[in-house]
């Protein structure tokens, strides 16, 4: 190792000496060995420090990043049976945007996750515009009706979520459902009822024909006999 600190090498030293004559014992002075300067030193310290640092500064980025995305996929995975968990692993995998280190294929999952919860978002956005549009028309059960039959995880935005659960816990929604559950009631029985009529009168219209019959096929019999004595 040389010092180039101040410009020049051992070697072109000793050949400017050279040519100003400078010999030992009638002989040409080499070049000394190589000494290092205590920059080189100090340089070269750094620089190990630098690689070993960088070294492991890389196995640690990268552990961390391999634990936060097992945190998110452990999220995801537990959504399949608890949709409450799909906003959870939403926000975890969205953090992972300030890690300092991401493989490709933490990237391809992390994009898949998150787009899959972008459609799900999507979905319950349709069905609160279909809701909302049935409460414009003052059809109260239609709009219950669909904010009810929904499974899926809530992924509306703070206002829309209030709207949402308004038309679920509004007293005023709950009466009017109530008011045609039991219109509907009413109208089955009734419906009922006249379905029994119904069937009572074709059972007496059927028992009335048979009975016509029977009378007549008796004349007719009664009319043979007669005619064969």
């Amino acid at each position: 190792m040389f010092s180039f600190l101040n410009g020049k090498s051992p070697f072109d030293e000793a050949e400017e000496k050279l040519e100003a004559g400078e010999t030992i014992n009638g002989r040409p002075k080499l070049p000394q060995a190589p000494i290092m300067g205590w920059q080189d030193g100090v340089f070269l310290l750094v620089l190990a420090g630098l690689i070993v640092g960088g070294y492991y500064w890389y196995q640690y980025t990268k552990q961390k990043s391999a634990e936060v995305f097992a945190s998110c996929d452990a999220m995801y995975v537990a959504a399949e049976t608890n949709v409450l968990k799909y906003a959870d692993a939403e926000v975890c995998y969205n953090e992972t945007w300030d890690l300092s280190f991401v493989s490709d294929s933490m990237e391809i999952l992390r994009q898949n996750r998150l787009g899959a919860i972008e459609d799900m978002r999507n979905q319950q956005k349709d069905l609160y515009a279909d809701a909302m549009g049935a409460m414009a028309a003052r059809d109260t059960v239609a709009a219950y009706n669909i904010v009810k039959d929904y499974k899926g995880p809530m992924l509306l935005s703070q206002g829309d979520r209030k709207d949402w659960n308004k038309i679920v816990t509004s007293e005023e929604v709950k009466a009017c459902v109530a008011a045609a559950a039991a219109r509907a009631d009413s109208i089955a029985r009734e419906k009922a009822i006249a379905d029994s009529l119904a069937q009572v009168a074709a059972e007496l219209r059927a028992k009335a024909v048979a009975d016509s019959i029977e009378k007549v096929n008796k004349k007719l019999a009664k009319r043979k006999r007669k005619k064969n004595k």
